[in-house]
């Protein structure tokens, strides 16, 4: 049996707290700002659905950076952005929801792993990821999560309704994604010149 060492238990506290207030600050820049410039601008295909989602960026980028330490700041973020600000307060949906929308970056990150694609960046000294790669594992990671929120959270939908949140979902995702990244290229050099 393997028991963590006090410096193990505090570096995951310190990680769990600044993923989750990281991520819900795009997520409260997304219900504050985005979703009521979104429903004032076009029709609103479901209120879970943003077309800019940068949280979904924060999810990509923590994982690759952080890999498995990434998951609980990601679901403590989720539980507080589905319970405080998109209003999910039955336990199970709320759960759920938290649980699959924290861990699914993860486990895309780990099936492209196995098929010998790395979209982690775990150490400074490796090469980080291609764009393209860091792209893939976003898009799969989309996808799966549109899957699995619009299985959770939509019900009596047609067809052809179920196939326009997804896209919704996949969208916002994608552009919320490039922007986190193209965000993270440009304060990057900023923040390294203010730590010197």
């Amino acid at each position: 049996m393997r028991f963590f060492t006090a410096w193990q238990i505090r570096d995951l506290a310190v990680t769990t707290a600044v993923v989750s207030v990281i991520y819900m600050i795009a997520y409260f820049i997304v219900w504050a700002v985005i979703t009521p410039v979104q429903q004032e601008l076009l029709p609103e295909i479901t209120k879970f659905a943003s077309l800019l989602f940068p949280p979904h960026g924060v999810r990509v980028l923590a994982t690759s950076l952080l890999g498995a330490k990434s998951v609980p700041g990601l679901v403590l973020g989720e539980l507080a952005g589905n319970y405080f600000l998109w209003g999910l307060h039955d336990p199970v949906t709320l759960l759920l929801a938290s649980l699959s929308a924290g861990c699914v970056t993860w486990v895309v990150f780990e099936g492209l792993l196995a098929l010998r694609v790395n979209a982690f960046y775990l150490r400074v000294t490796e090469e980080p990821p291609p764009f393209h790669t860091l792209m893939l594992a976003g898009i799969l990671a989309s996808a799966a999560n549109a899957f699995l929120l619009t299985s959770l959270l939509e019900v009596d939908l047609s067809a052809g309704h179920v196939t326009s949140i997804l896209a919704a979902y996949m969208t916002g995702d994608i552009t919320g994604l490039l922007g986190v990244m193209l965000a993270a290229r440009y304060i990057s050099p900023v923040l390294s010149r203010v730590m010197e």
